[in-house]
């Protein structure tokens, strides 16, 4: 499950999850360096440290979820930006259950010109090749994300 996961997440999301979750975990070791003396440091510390890894985990799986809303809507022919805009904003993760509710079956590709093509429509928006029929050659999209 995670895997499916992570195989839809961008790679360079993935790398900023990372990076951010590593910053906050040093921040908080410094802060409890900072906020303690040479007598208590092995008591505080720990607790600043544990606290920050706390923190930066769900600022990490904050940033890989929108990385999935964006990718995931990019597959599916939807607005990128806007859904990542309504994953962020809508408080409760009532945006995140708003794009799986709504979201869009995952987008095709026309045979003809290879562009990607929304389920419902008939006939490819680039080239004109009609998509619907008994000897319909569609595919389903399939893109890595680097």
């Amino acid at each position: 499950m995670l895997s499916r996961f992570f195989s839809v997440v961008p790679k360079r999301v993935q790398l900023c999850a990372s990076i951010v979750a590593g910053c906050i975990l040093l921040i908080g070791l410094v802060e409890g360096y900072k906020a303690s003396d040479h007598a208590t440091v092995f008591r505080t510390m720990p607790l600043y440290g544990s606290a920050a890894l706390v923190f930066g985990a769900l600022a990490a799986i904050w940033l890989l979820c929108l990385g999935f809303v964006f990718a995931d809507a990019r597959r599916r022919s939807m607005r990128p930006v806007l859904w990542v805009l309504v994953a962020a904003l809508f408080p409760h993760l009532l945006g995140f259950l708003l794009y799986f509710v709504l979201r869009q079956p995952i987008a095709l590709t026309c045979a003809h010109c290879g562009s990607t093509v929304p389920m419902h429509q008939r006939f490819c928006s680039w080239c004109g090749a009609a998509l619907a029929g008994p000897g319909c050659q569609m595919h389903h999209k399939k893109e890595t994300f680097q």
